[in-house]
This record gives C-alpha cells, structure tokens and sequence, in this order.
C-alpha cells in the first residue's frame, strides 16, 4: 500500500500513534518494538508494605493529553482507583533568612491540573488497544531495524523508505516515525544532528506510603543542587523523583530503606510526615536533546527523538503526546494531491510543534539554573520570582495553562 506508516519504538508515544495513525483514512500501519510488545507489569524486587502496588514509574498527564487518550480508546481501560488528579501545585524556593517563611508558589484550578497514571498501565491499555486493532495494525515485535534507504525528495519520481529488519526482510514505508528515544539510533541513521545538554545529575524515583494524606497536591522543593518532587498517588501514597548530582545518587543507592525513606523525608521538610517505601527505587540520568531538524523527506521525529528535557516541568511525555495529536491532524487535513511522506506536509508539523517543544525546554533549564544556583542575586529572583508570580493571577493562569495543553 502506498501510504504505509512505520513506526519505530514501541513506547507509549509510538503506540498512541499508531493508534492514530491507524483512524486515518487509506493507511497501512506497522510498529516495530526491539523488545516483546506484552502487557508491562513493574518489575524487581520491592519491600513488602500495606496497600496496592504502584509501579514507579509515574506521568503527570495534562488534560490534553487525557483527552487525547480518551479519543483513541485507551483512557478508558485505565482503572480509574489506580488514577490520582493532581487539584494543586506547590513549588517552594529557599528562605531569605532563617526567620522567614520559605516562599512557595500554589496553583490551582476549577479542574485537575494533571492526572497521575503509572507507566505500566498506560502501556498496558495502549498495547490492549493496538491489539483490538488488529486488521490496520500490523505489529513486528522482538525486531529491530538494521539499516534504512531513507526516501529522497529530489529524485524524480519520489520514492518512500526501504527498511532492513532484523528479521531479514525488507519492507517499505512512504512515512517512517522514530519514536525510539532520546538517544534515538534511526535520528542517527538518518544522519540527524541532536544538540545534548547533559546536567550530569540522575533522577531518582521511587513510591511512598506517606503518614499525612497529600490532599491531591504535587509539590516540589528547590534545594541545594536538587530538585525534588512529590506527585500524589491513590491509596494514600506519593510518587517521588529526585534530580541530583550523580555522586549523590550513588549515596542514596547506598542507603537501606528507611535512610533512604528518612532522607527523601527531611528534603521534603516532612510535609507528609513519615514515609515509608513502597516501590523498588531507580534512577536514570538527566539531559536536555533538542534535534537539529524534525523531518525529511518520508520520515519525522516525535517525542523524546526529537525533543528531550528535565523532568521538573513534568511535561515530557505530555509534549510527546501533543507530537501525536499534531501529526495526526496533519496527515488526516493533507490534500488528496499530497503523499504521506511529503516533506511540505511533514513541515507543518514541524512547524507546529518545535517551537512548544523549545519553549518548554528553554523555559524547564532556566528554571533549573535559577533555583540550583548558589550566587546571592539567584537567591534573591527566586526568591522574589515566586513571591510575585503568587500574587498576580493573570500570570499564573498562563502558566497553567500552558501545562494544562
């Protein structure tokens, strides 16, 4: 078929559009994961605790994107018991002096301003729905792609992608989608430049059952070299992600549990009281990836392949699902005269999307920079940053509204 969309990685941004991709009219859809496409369930060890197991690996998912699942069939396989909305946001900077209260931003809003899903569900629904798809999703998993032909835009008679696979086989694709990461091997294939800014620092994460209910609020606290932040889970516990230096990192894998419990306690100056783990813990490092170009000829990149960035903005995996939303539109509006893979086509949603993407990713570094700074006059904008920010409501909705997309 003419209009073939292969999509390379199997993750939740590459199954949301193949799902998408799979509502367009005329259009033949593959996925290809390196790894068994199963229903994911957390894996590891974890200490024994009360109540349900939650997977550690948590998305702060705006309401855009829930309406994006929500049109593709995937919102509604989530167990809503295991979904906890996020009603408020708390963000507090270091104090003038001793005597002064920290200053500390809160939103809130008429509606969540996010609704904390774990990994391995959502990937669960999304892999359950390409299922009930079937007959416009072909899915070729355990495979990995060994090398492409990319199209050419300037031959004569534009042809799409031959791909090698894994497999042996080679089959070809008028529109190939890297969705396969931040350290994505087809950007590379494609001889796509990526500019990476690593913060040399990991995040650690892990889930807590907490002393004092969370009353549905995500809070964060800027302190020295790290970024801490709580994101409130149901059944009376939070997820935590920690961005620190790497040789702090390895300090709290040193720890036992209840160190490791006791010191995510203290830099969270015990606003929930005592916590005690309920998770396996992980970490994985930190780095900004902005792709020197989106799209070519037959072939684009979404999600983290095109734009990586700090998880203290929460917002990357809701930018990946913007990428889909985007690209879906473009493709379903195209012109009957206009192929698949057309790079004037791609463009739109490149130019559609980049600079959001930028934006957020601008935006997250300076914030980090800000707050993680030692100098007095850092110490001072933050300070009075969020004092100001608090008291003008204009800005603050604007601000949530850009998260809320």
């Amino acid at each position: 078929m003419d209009n073939h969309i292969v999509i390379a990685g199997g993750g939740p941004i590459g199954l949301a559009f193949a799902l998408a991709a799979a509502r367009l009219r005329d259009v033949k859809v593959t996925l290809i994961e390196r790894q068994t496409l199963a229903l994911a369930q957390p894996s590891g060890h974890s200490p024994a605790f009360a109540g349900v197991k939650f997977d550690h690996r948590a998305y702060a998912l705006s309401p855009g994107s829930k309406k994006l699942l929500e049109s593709l069939g995937v919102w509604q396989r989530l167990t809503s018991s295991r979904i906890e909305p996020v009603h408020a946001m708390q963000v507090f900077a270091d104090a003038a002096a001793r005597d002064q209260p920290r200053p500390e931003l809160d939103f809130a809003a008429g509606q969540p301003l996010a609704f904390i899903v774990e990994h391995s569900k959502l990937v669960e629904a999304l892999i359950a729905e390409v299922r009930e798809h079937g007959e416009r999703i072909s899915v070729l998993d355990d495979t990995t792609i060994q090398g492409v032909k990319f199209a050419n835009e300037f031959a004569r008679q534009p042809q799409g992608n031959k791909i090698d696979l894994s497999s042996g086989k080679t089959i070809d694709a008028a529109l190939l989608i890297a969705t396969d990461g931040a350290n994505s091997p087809l950007r590379a294939l494609a001889g796509i430049a990526a500019e990476t800014n690593d913060y040399d620092s990991d995040g650690v994460v892990a889930n807590f059952n907490v002393e004092h209910h969370h009353g549905g609020i995500a809070r964060q606290w800027f302190g020295e070299h790290a970024v801490l932040a709580y994101l409130p889970m149901p059944d009376q516990q939070i997820s935590m992600v920690w961005s620190v230096s790497k040789a702090r990192a390895d300090a709290l894998g040193q720890l036992e549990d209840s160190a490791f419990a006791k010191a995510v306690e203290t830099a969270g100056e015990h606003a929930l009281g005592a916590l005690t783990l309920s998770s396996e813990r992980a970490r994985f490092p930190l780095k900004r990836v902005v792709a020197e170009r989106w799209v070519q000829q037959g072939f684009a990149l979404m999600g983290d392949a095109a734009h990586a960035i700090h998880p203290l903005a929460g917002q990357g995996a809701n930018l990946g699902f913007a990428d889909v939303r985007t690209m879906a539109e473009v493709l379903r509006s195209r012109s009957i005269l206009s192929g698949i893979g057309d790079l004037a086509l791609l463009r739109q949603y490149e130019r559609a999307r980049r600079e959001d993407a930028l934006v957020m990713g601008g935006v997250t570094d300076h914030l980090r920079s800000l707050f993680l700074s030692d100098s007095l006059m850092a110490a001072r904008l933050r300070r009075g940053g969020l004092n100001t920010v608090n008291r003008l409501s204009a800005v603050k909705s604007l601000m949530m509204s850009h998260a809320m997309k």
